[in-house]
């Protein structure tokens, strides 16, 4: 009889002591952001850490917002006990969020849950300031400007040389217009004078002669 209690006692233990453990389900232990969290603004990361290990492959989670629209997530990825989900759109509407999980227990099993945080800050969305970046062209036109003021500044002064040399020939083209290749006018006077001279005495010792041929004729 002895023998016959202890195996039913026995039989009781891992009946109702071991049995519901192994057939226990993974519970979810804490989140980040917890649930029920009020938070400034959006989370970037997600973290669900549950009573076992569970593999990633089979995790699901999703993220909803406020108006029932689903947050882009990354790749869940598993270590241990701890699921960790990447919230990559930096902006979502302020309100209430809700996350819905569903994890593979160790026994093969499904579990679902769901909890919710509130998002108290409008959404941020970082607008770089493309139009300010193109400000570096003008920087580079001001920079070729430059190298073209400088032939014009040399172009003045080849013009600056050649307005003297223009000048100079002019006055020298003046008096030697007025003087006949630069030779005074009372030169002229006096050649003029003296081959007149020299054409009379000429014409006076011809006529003479002619005077002395004609004579002895006679």
């Amino acid at each position: 009889m002895t023998r016959l209690a202890l195996s039913a006692l026995l039989a009781l233990l891992v009946l109702f002591g071991v049995s519901p453990q192994a057939q226990a389900h993974t519970e979810l232990v804490s989140s980040d952001p917890a649930s029920g969290a009020s938070l400034p603004q959006r989370p970037t990361l997600l973290t669900l850490t549950f009573t076992e290990p569970v593999p990633a492959e089979s995790a699901q989670v999703t993220v909803l917002a406020a108006d029932g629209s689903a947050w882009p997530t990354g790749e869940v990825t598993a270590d241990g006990a701890t699921l960790t989900v990447p919230l990559l759109e930096s902006g979502s509407p302020a309100g209430q969020h809700t996350v819905r999980w569903t994890v593979e227990s160790l026994d093969g099993d499904f579990v679902d849950g769901t909890f919710a945080f509130t998002v108290t800050a409008p959404p941020v969305e970082p607008q770089p300031p493309a139009a300010t970046t193109p400000a570096a062209p003008p920087a580079v036109t001001s920079g070729d400007a430059a190298p073209t003021t400088s032939p014009p500044a040399a172009t003045g002064s080849v013009a600056t040389l050649d307005a003297p040399a223009t000048r100079t020939s002019s006055p020298v083209a003046t008096p030697g217009g007025g003087d006949e290749g630069g030779v005074p006018l009372w030169v002229w006077i006096a050649v003029a004078a003296v081959v007149a001279v020299i054409g009379i005495a000429v014409g006076v010792g011809l006529s003479r002669r002619a005077k002395r041929d004609a004579e002895p004729a006679e």
